[in-house]
């Protein structure tokens, strides 16, 4: 009840949404309201002020930065030996039989493998992978062996439905010892907190840049990938104030 609940709250938060709500709400004022179309204009003005903001680069671009400078990727296995697992967080995935491993996961599920990889090698192929999500752990495990990994060094996890849930299925293996965690880099924050939270010893090694991004006069011109952008730093966002008000949640 309550994950329902946290995602129907999330979608009100979606820029789509806040965008619909203002401009419809100034839409109807518009054509319902009596002798002043006063604040019929407000509402429409702020619904395509926030348009602009939420579908150009600079406002995303900035959020989103703010998360991913947090934590460095890791380049060097001098301080961190002893690994024993590496942690890789799911976003996304489809199962279909008719295309390859590769197509199974969404972006930043994929980018997120990809480096779990990198790192399975870097530490000389020794620690185990633990690919966690609700329904994305068998599609992980699938794309890391077709990329060379051996089936003894994965491990699939599919049940849990969040970050929480990921969190605390992972506990039963790596337990009380350091390991290094995967997930986007706009994500790293929030999942170290909830990790951190639980009573383990994440090491952060975040994946998925997206920014900074190169300086044009595109940036400035709206695109999708911007209103994705942007419902991305909402949902950090609004999940990091959530764990500040409610740390207690992060063992639930």
């Amino acid at each position: 009840m309550f994950f329902l609940f946290k995602k129907c709250f999330g979608c009100l938060l979606a820029p789509g949404t806040i965008i619909l709500i203002l401009l419809s709400f100034g839409l109807l004022q518009l054509i319902f309201s009596g002798k002043s179309k006063r604040s019929s204009l407000v509402w429409l003005f702020l619904g395509t002020m926030c348009f602009y903001l939420f579908s150009t680069a600079p406002l995303p671009g900035a959020l989103l930065y703010h998360l991913e400078k947090q934590y460095e990727p890791v380049v060097h296995i001098q301080d961190h030996k002893e690994i024993k697992y590496i942690v890789v967080l799911a976003s996304d995935a489809r199962s279909d039989p008719n295309v390859p491993p590769t197509s199974w996961l969404d972006g930043p599920s994929a980018f997120r493998v990809i480096e779990g990889i990198r790192l399975f090698h870097l530490f000389q192929n020794q620690p185990a992978l633990i690919m966690t999500g609700e329904g994305c752990g068998a599609q992980m495990v699938a794309l890391a062996r077709s990329l060379g990994v051996p089936a003894g060094k994965l491990i699939g996890e599919n049940e849990s439905l969040d970050t929480h849930g990921n969190a605390r299925e992972v506990k039963s293996f790596v337990q009380d010892k350091p390991f290094l965690l995967v997930t986007s880099a706009t994500h790293m924050p929030r999942s170290m907190k909830i990790f951190q939270l639980l009573g383990m010893k994440p090491i952060p090694a975040p994946a998925d840049f997206r920014w900074p991004a190169k300086n044009t006069i595109y940036k400035f011109l709206p695109a999708g990938n911007y209103l994705s952008d942007m419902a991305t730093a909402i949902h950090e966002y609004f999940g990091l104030a959530y764990l500040n008000f409610f740390p207690g949640r992060a063992g639930k």
